[in-house]
């Protein structure tokens, strides 16, 4: 699909998470809990001065934008299964993760949590496709129901599964930040490999091994994660190493994590489909540059 028709597919997809979450978090069907208890943000709550407001933290919800523009991105670049399934399930925390901050109900964030695992087992998926496979990746862009793209449907109903599995046993099985932490960790090998393999396969070809388009996914990587895990852990009472808790502040830690994690995920994205040919959000160089 390309073209207009590409444009208008992901413009109605879009506007439909839009539409649904501005129902749910500004009407009532939506249960509000404003004495929920908050260990990872302070955000002063919007009914100390408006008792009847319908969005409890405002900057931590409206936040959650910078998810839906991140995959609205790449649902819009990406050719492959996998990849728009990243960019769907960014648009799907923007949704759980904007209405959880929106009405603070405890349902609402663990499903927050699920799909933050959601989110980060589809990034894996798709490094691993891409680094790996990319010959299979390439035929998961046609809408056809080959191999291929049914073994990329399983594993993204998988990933699906696992992820919601694991987030309704965050408190038992699964702890929630050090769950993220690992999978963080496992997609920061991949793309540790996939550094490698790009710096061979330049070296194989005779290129330089190392020219902006290995560099610049590192300073990006570095500049963009350091202040995402710094925002992440400096809010709420619960950090106690560093903490930035200011109710006040014009500019939330938790928000902050919000935007910068999307970014993160851009970046992630854009370097792993290099290695399948897939389209880029970024131009540090060509496929053929990096991954040939």
């Amino acid at each position: 699909m390309t073209g207009w028709a590409r444009v208008v597919t992901v413009a109605v997809i879009i506007a439909f998470f839009i539409v649904i979450f501005l129902g749910l978090a500004l009407g009532s069907s939506v249960s509000k809990k404003p004495d929920a208890g908050r260990p990872e943000q302070c955000e002063l709550l919007a009914t100390t001065t408006d008792p009847h407001a319908a969005v409890l933290e405002p900057q931590n919800t409206w936040s959650n934008f910078g998810y839906l523009i991140a995959g609205l991105l790449v649902l819009y670049r990406s050719r492959t299964l996998l990849g728009a399934m990243v960019g769907l399930n960014l648009a799907f925390e923007f949704l759980f993760s904007g209405l959880y901050h929106a009405k603070l109900n405890e349902t609402m964030q663990t499903i927050d949590v699920a799909w933050i695992y959601v989110l980060l087992l589809a990034m894996i998926a798709y490094a691993i496709q891409s680094l790996f496979l990319p010959e299979w990746a390439r035929k998961t862009g046609y809408p056809v129901a080959n191999a291929p793209v049914l073994t990329a449907a399983g594993i993204a109903v998988a990933a699906v599964v696992l992820g919601v599995v694991m987030g309704i046993h965050k408190n038992d099985v699964f702890e929630s930040t050090a769950t993220t932490i690992a999978l963080v960790v496992l997609l920061a090998i991949l793309f540790l490999v996939a550094l490698i393999v790009a710096i061979v396969r330049r070296g194989r070809a005779g290129l330089p091994p190392i020219d902006m388009s290995v560099v610049m996914p590192v300073v990006l990587i570095v500049s963009v994660g350091i202040p995402t895990l710094f925002f992440k852990f400096s809010d709420g009472p619960k950090h106690t190493f560093f903490n930035w808790c200011c109710p006040k502040a014009a500019l939330q830690s938790h928000s902050a994590w919000h935007i910068l994690s999307a970014v993160l995920v851009l970046v992630a994205y854009d370097f792993f489909a290099n290695f399948s040919g897939d389209g880029r959000i970024f131009s540090f160089a060509q496929p053929k540059q990096e991954a040939a």
